[in-house]
């Protein structure tokens, strides 16, 4: 008996490793795989902002990245969501600041500073959509986050949504990231 109940936790315990490795390449095939097409809108997913309302280069590379977009005339407009920021600091007012300084028009820049986590972004995304009816968008994110930000986009019922990873370069800390996807992501499937 007690050898039987080693032997199924052991490859419980297996299972659970091989579906981890499975859905954490899934998750950097999607996140490095960028859409190369147009939308209607680029939604920034937030980030770390200085108590002096510079940009970490973690959210920098997203904003420069959603910029790019803009200036190709990928999208018409940016939705740049964040919360209030460790140091006081809205981090939609600090992308939408960032953004106005290299000329995209003030109109064309939506700041959500309740935007504290992906689902918030998501949320406040969605209620604002009721009254702009955007059809399409892009999310523009870490590599590794652009499949929970698309499935939870696309879960409170906004269906056309794509990512493009504002990643050029690979960091340490990224290793961490992508194993935490893998427990946000079904954080997100249960509790959102």
């Amino acid at each position: 008996m007690k050898i039987r109940l080693n032997k199924k936790i052991k490859a419980a315990f297996y299972l659970l490793i091989a579906w981890f490795v499975l859905h954490t390449a899934y998750v950097c095939y999607d996140g490095l795989h960028n859409y190369r097409g147009n939308a209607e809108v680029a939604i920034i997913l937030g980030n770390e902002v200085y108590a002096d309302s510079s940009l970490s280069p973690w959210l920098k590379g997203r904003v420069d990245k959603a910029l790019e977009l803009y200036q190709q005339k990928r999208v018409k407009k940016i939705f740049a969501s964040g919360g209030p920021g460790e140091f006081g600091v809205a981090e939609g007012d600090a992308m939408k600041a960032y953004l106005i300084k290299r000329n995209v028009p003030a109109e064309d820049i939506i700041a959500d500073n309740k935007g504290k986590n992906t689902y918030f972004t998501a949320k406040d995304f969605l209620a604002l959509n009721d009254s702009l009816h955007f059809l399409s968008a892009i999310a523009v994110t870490s590599f590794y986050h652009i499949t929970r930000t698309k499935y939870i986009i696309k879960k409170l019922g906004f269906k056309n949504v794509r990512g493009v990873s504002s990643d050029a370069i690979f960091l340490s800390k990224d290793w961490f990231a992508v194993i935490r996807e893998f427990f946000a992501f079904y954080k997100y499937m249960v509790f959102y």
